[in-house]
């Protein structure tokens, strides 16, 4: 269920004030934050596991297994990784190779009640048990617990499946998001379904990171491509490592004419949510959230981004044109516009590996990110 009506006109209020006054939500002071944070790869190596190994992240989305049997699959450099729900309804995670020679035993996103390695036939349950090796006698070896899928531990929260790829690594949720968990739930992400997903490369992940979590650039960007968003205003609020950010849209002043109950808050502001290290859930309080997940690639120059856009309503097929239609414009501005620019910061960053970036007051969000990362990560060695 979404926030209340008077709980979205209070940060409507809040937006509203900022667009008056000119002015945005402002981090204390002016940032500096050294280069080789995006180059070093020693230290890229640290951030990859204190952040993505030993930390909570979202494998997958709850709408994605909609059933019992149902399954999908996180195929990114890294993360290859099969989520499935068992016949009894329960989330699970594995990492998705065969216990035999490592084949993967799915791909996409389905329904079975078998998961077969297309290279010798083990087959294994939904839950991850290894249920069938063929010529199991001449093999030497039958199915035995010693032998199902590696299993991730994993905990289904406020529509996400959340799981830690380290084994030692502790999983408590209610730690990690606190009362950021209470936001999430507001989303009702559990009951929403998938339109479409798609993922594609880019540079190092805080590159496309930086570009995800400030609205600065937005004139200069993107003033074709999403030319009713105000640029440089927004607020931002913060819980823990995470945060979350409204930006207001032109109608927000068209609406503040209006009485409060006529105001139309899906149309007067966007909200985007940032679940650190590398979760945003976009546009979340309208009929079209879209959840951006990132993930370090095989090197500190490397990542790969998952955009997967979900419908609050069934899909049919009128709804599935017009999600269609998002994916071109979703294509068009993060792919065409910043990835375009990050893979250009990337490039320069060969030139700068001993100088510092500067982060303005008006990039709170940003700072807070960066801030953040710094609590778990120590900086480079060059740095201390």
């Amino acid at each position: 269920m979404l926030p209340k009506h008077a709980d979205r006109v209070h940060h409507m209020k809040r937006l509203l004030a900022n667009v008056e006054a000119k002015t945005t939500s402002l981090a204390d002071s002016v940032m500096r934050l050294h280069a080789s944070r995006y180059t070093d790869s020693e230290y890229w190596q640290r951030e990859v596991t204190e952040l993505f190994h030993r930390r909570p992240i979202v494998l997958a989305l709850s709408c994605e297994l909609p059933g019992p049997n149902t399954y999908t699959t996180l195929d990114v450099p890294g993360f290859r990784i099969l989520v499935s729900r068992d016949e009894h309804g329960t989330a699970r995670a594995f990492f998705n190779a065969c216990r035999h020679r490592g084949a993967p035993v799915a791909e996409g996103r389905g329904s079975v009640r078998r998961f077969s390695c297309p290279y010798h036939g083990w087959s294994y349950s939904a839950a991850g048990e290894l249920v069938g090796v063929p010529g199991e006698k001449l093999f030497g070896q039958g199915p035995c617990a010693e032998l199902n899928l590696h299993g991730l531990r994993v905990e289904e929260r406020h529509g996400l499946i959340f799981g830690v790829l380290d084994a030692d690594a502790e999983l408590n949720l209610d730690d990690w998001l606190g009362a950021y968990g209470r936001e999430l739930e507001d989303i009702g992400l559990a009951d929403f379904h998938v339109a479409w997903s798609h993922s594609f490369k880019g540079p190092n992940w805080k590159v496309c990171k930086d570009g995800f979590i400030e609205n600065y650039h937005f004139a200069s960007v993107h003033a074709k491509s999403l030319p009713t968003l105000l640029g440089n205003i927004n607020v931002t609020d913060t819980w823990g490592p995470h945060s979350r950010m409204l930006l207001p849209d032109r109608e927000i002043r068209e609406q503040s004419q209006k009485p409060e109950a006529e105001w139309d808050v899906a149309a007067s502001f966007a909200t985007v949510y940032y679940m650190f290290p590398a979760t945003m859930i976009a546009s979340c309080w309208g009929d079209w959230p879209l959840i951006t997940r990132l993930f370090p690639g095989r090197s500190v120059d490397e990542s790969t981004c998952v955009q997967t856009l979900l419908s609050r309503l069934p899909m049919t097929p009128e709804r599935q044109a017009e999600a269609n239609s998002f994916e071109e414009v979703y294509k068009s501005v993060t792919q065409n516009e910043d990835y375009v620019l990050d893979y250009a910061i990337q490039r320069s960053l060969e030139n700068n590996p001993d100088r510092f970036f500067t982060l303005g007051r008006n990039e709170h969000a940003l700072q807070h990110f960066h801030q953040s990362v710094a609590q778990f990560v120590a900086p480079p060695k060059n740095e201390r």
